[in-house]
Order: C-alpha cells, then sequence, then structure tokens
C-alpha cells in the first residue's frame, strides 16, 4: 500500500521524466500532479502501470497541449472550469449519420442553427473516418464520401461558435499509445467529447487528455436501451428498474435506442419475435441477435398503435430525466419511420440496421409544427420536455434514488435537489396503473406536476395512464 510520500515521490519522479523530454510550464505541471493518480489507477486495472507507458502517455499529452492553437486553449479551459454543466439538464446531445442526415460534413455546418435552437449542446457524427485496406478506422483521415479531417475540422470550429461540442465516436484499435495519440490529434481539430466503447480505455484516455486537452471529454459509449423495449413488450417494468437504479452517479451517455442493433440480456428470441412477426404494435426488424428498428417504429407509431406516440414520449421523459448526457437521434424527434429503401441497395441490403438509419425525414420536419400530424404531436412532445427539464434543477448532476413502487408495469425513482425531490414514475404497460397512497405516504399530499405545470393531490394514490408518465416535484414529510 503506497504512503502519501510515495505518492509524492511517484508524481515527482514522472513530472520530472516528461520536464526531461519536452517544456513543462506551471499549468500543466499541475494538471500532471492532478491526473496522473487516475491514469496510474486505470494502467494498473489493465496492467499496464510500466513508469514507461505512464511517462510516454504524460509526455504526448504536454507536447499536445503545447501545440494546441490559442483558441482551443481558452475554449478548453472554459470547459474545464464548468465541468458539471455538461451534466447539466440544459446538456443535450444529439447524433447522427452524417451522409444520411446532411449529405456530408459541409451539410452538417448548415443544420447548426436548427440544432442550436433546438438546445442541442453536443452533436455525434457517427463514424466519419475513413477505412484501413483491412478495414480498420484511421482516425487521422477523413471519411471520403464526407470530408477530409480539415472540413471535420471546420465543422468543429462552427459547431463550437454556436456553443455546440464535437463528439465522435472511436473504437480502441493498436496499442495504448497509438489510440490516445490519435485521441490527442483529434482534440486538436476540435473534436471535444469522445465515445469510446471500451470502459477501461475509456479510464486511460480521460486522464491523458485532461492533461493535454482540457476541457475535452472522454465517455463510455453504453446507452443499454434493451431494458425499456422489453418493459414495452412485457409490461413488466422490473428489468427497467434495474437498468435506471444502476445509473446513480453514471456521467455517461444515455439514449433510448443504439446505432447498432438492439439485443437482449434475456429472452432473445420471445422478445425479438414480439417486435418483428407484425402481430404487436412494433414494426422491428430482425437481425443477427437483435432487433433493428426507429423509435418510432418500435414504439408502434408506424403501425398506427393508438399508444404509439406515449411510448415515444415516455422513452424520452426517462432519456431527459436521469443521470447522464442525454442523446437523441436526429430524426426521432419527428417520428422518423423505419426506411424499407435499405434493401435496394445492394451494399446495405443484407444489414438490417439500415432499417434505422434512413435519409433525413424531410416530410416531416415539414410537418413539425403541425399538432394534427404524428409529427408535429412528437416533436410537441419532445420539445416540451426539453423546455421543462430546462427549467428543473433537481434533474442536474448524477445522484438518482430508487423508489420501490408495488405496480408490476410501473418504474420509480427520485432525484433529489437542495430543496424539494423529483420523482418520476413511469407506466410501461397498456392499462392505466394505479400507485396506492401508502406508496406515496413519504411526501405532503400535494405535488406539483412539471410537464402540466398544476398541483395534484397524491394523498389518494395517483393514476398513471397507459404508456404515460409524471414529473412530480414533492416535499417528503418529515
Amino acid at each position: 500500500m503506497s504512503t502519501l510520500g510515495d505518492v509524492e515521490d511517484e508524481l515527482a519522479a514522472t513530472l520530472a521524466a516528461v520536464a526531461h523530454r519536452t517544456r513543462v510550464d506551471d499549468a500543466a505541471a499541475d494538471r500532471i500532479r492532478r491526473h496522473v493518480p487516475d491514469l496510474q489507477a486505470a494502467l494498473a486495472r489493465r496492467s499496464e502501470a510500466a513508469s514507461t507507458l505512464l511517462t510516454d502517455l504524460a509526455t504526448a499529452a504536454v507536447i499536445a497541449a503545447n501545440s494546441r492553437s490559442l483558441d482551443l486553449k481558452v475554449h478548453g479551459e472554459q470547459r474545464a472550469a464548468h465541468a458539471a454543466s455538461a451534466r447539466s439538464r440544459f446538456a443535450l446531445g444529439a447524433a447522427c449519420y452524417a451522409d444520411r442526415y446532411a449529405g456530408n460534413l459541409a451539410g452538417l455546418r448548415e443544420e447548426i442553427p436548427r440544432l442550436r435552437d433546438f438546445g442541442v449542446t453536443v452533436l455525434h457524427v457517427q463514424s466519419p473516418f475513413a477505412r484501413r485496406e483491412d478495414g480498420t478506422v484511421d482516425l487521422r483521415r477523413g471519411d471520403p464520401g464526407l470530408g477530409s479531417i480539415d472540413r471535420l475540422t471546420d465543422l468543429a470550429a462552427d459547431l463550437r461558435l454556436s456553443g455546440i461540442s464535437l463528439a465522435v465516436d472511436v473504437a480502441p484499435d493498436g496499442s495504448v499509445s497509438t489510440f490516445v495519440d490519435d485521441l490527442l490529434f483529434l482534440a486538436g481539430r476540435g473534436v471535444e467529447v469522445f465515445l469510446v466503447a471500451d470502459r477501461e480505455i475509456a479510464e486511460i484516455a480521460a486522464p491523458v487528455l485532461a492533461i493535454g486537452a482540457p476541457g475535452v471529454e472522454v465517455l463510455a459509449a453504453a446507452p443499454e436501451s434493451s431494458a425499456l423495449w422489453q418493459a414495452f413488450a412485457t409490461g413488466d417494468a422490473a428489468p427497467l428498474r434495474r437498468a435506471v437504479e444502476q445509473r446513480d452517479g453514471r456521467g455517461d451517455v444515455v439514449a433510448v435506442r443504439d446505432a447498432d442493433a438492439m439485443r437482449w440480456a434475456t429472452d432473445a428470441a420471445e422478445l425479438t419475435a414480439r417486435y418483428t412477426d407484425g402481430r404487436s404494435f412494433a414494426r422491428g426488424i430482425e437481425t443477427d441477435g437483435g432487433v433493428a428498428g426507429t423509435t418510432a417504429s418500435l414504439a408502434g407509431v408506424e403501425a398506427g398503435d393508438p399508444l404509439g406516440e406515449a411510448r415515444v414520449a415516455l422513452a424520452h421523459a426517462i432519456l431527459f430525466s436521469v443521470p447522464g448526457l442525454p442523446m437523441l437521434w436526429l430524426g426521432d424527434e419527428v417520428g422518423q419511420l423505419n426506411d424499407p429503401t435499405f434493401r435496394d441497395d445492394p451494399e446495405r441490403r443484407d444489414d438490417p440496421r439500415w432499417a434505422h438509419r434512413g435519409q433525413k425525414p424531410r416530410d416531416r420536419y415539414a410537418q413539425m409544427t403541425d399538432a394534427a400530424t404524428s409529427a408535429g404531436r412528437i416533436h410537441r412532445d419532445i420539445t416540451k420536455l426539453i423546455a421543462v427539464r430546462h427549467t428543473t434543477p433537481e434533474l442536474d448532476g448524477s445522484r438518482l434514488i430508487a423508489f420501490d413502487v408495488p405496480v408490476p408495469s410501473v418504474a420509480g425513482y427520485q432525484r433529489p435537489g437542495h430543496h424539494a425531490v423529483v420523482l418520476v414514475l413511469a407506466n410501461t404497460a397498456t392499462e392505466p396503473a394505479h400507485v396506492p397512497a401508502v406508496t406515496l405516504s413519504g411526501f405532503a399530499a400535494t405535488a406539483l406536476d412539471l410537464i402540466e405545470g398544476i398541483e395534484v393531490g397524491i394523498d389518494e394514490g395517483l393514476t398513471l395512464p397507459a404508456c404515460g408518465f409524471r414529473w412530480l416535484r414533492v416535499s417528503p414529510v418529515a
């Protein structure tokens, strides 16, 4: 077990070794002292705690910091000083494929005003990189069909001016040092959020980027959405409760669906059948071990199910009220449906995931202000949730407290604030569910329904509509 003196000696040795290789100013030295312990711990968890690797990574970080442009340095220091805001109630991620949504990276720049007005703070551009001949991803070259790395840099700069951070997903490939070097390179090009599939590698990369590119975030990308869809299929909210409770203290990405197929933790064959046999509300497409489909099609909108739009709203009510960075798939906010034309493309016809990677649904965007249309109603519901989230300080931070509800179809949880608590209740069943009075007896008799903006009595219990939810500001009784 290391003593405080041992830790100080190790830090001093690392700092001296880095200073022997490159210029270390006072700010960089301070960042080394603060973040090297986390880096040491992360390397040790992967049995890669060699002092040489530690020094190599810290040196690479300082060299990258020394070469960062002045505007990135200033902006990064501002982001680092307000790190909590990245997980605040104002943070909102949006994800898309650049070619499917806007044609290419240049086309995405034209979408920035709408993204800003919608409240997006992080834009995740899915897989914008070229591939080598062996199929591996080259993080230093842009996909020729989308635009060069210079185009990605231009997009990052334009987004930054509008208060939006550019995010990219990166998969570890090769040595830790090479991977981290690539991230530092991209951070120098303006990428501010990295979504890393390997949680252990993310834990290594995060302190290196904190030294070499202050304000740049490294997040483990783990949407974990299948529990929600399992609850919709069965009316049993137990898996959803467990998934939600595990988000206490989490600051990573959360989403209602993933770019890949949804894969089940249990009962895969039965659940896949419920989403693909055409007899239920869902219109999913079976994949190898999972189900593909847009949020609206999986929820029942495509099939014309009377509860389809309610399921979309409920899914996003959970997304926007649990800890983490909510990642909305662009198109979902207007209820984009599955794209059957992928079967006409020889390069995509064998991959059903392209059903939920359709082109930008311009027809549905044209209807987004028309409440007489499904697209308009879904857009209204989601924008209302975002607006209410902005005015709900209890949704800041990462604290979540479980709330047991003795109703199989209902998941409940609390988001505590300084002066009050927001109680979220979600009914996944296709019929109303009554939460008994005794369950709510720990709170004052009236609560504020945040979505409706009205006070409601809860002393006699509360009935949730089918596939319905409540965000309630409640007052615990002493």
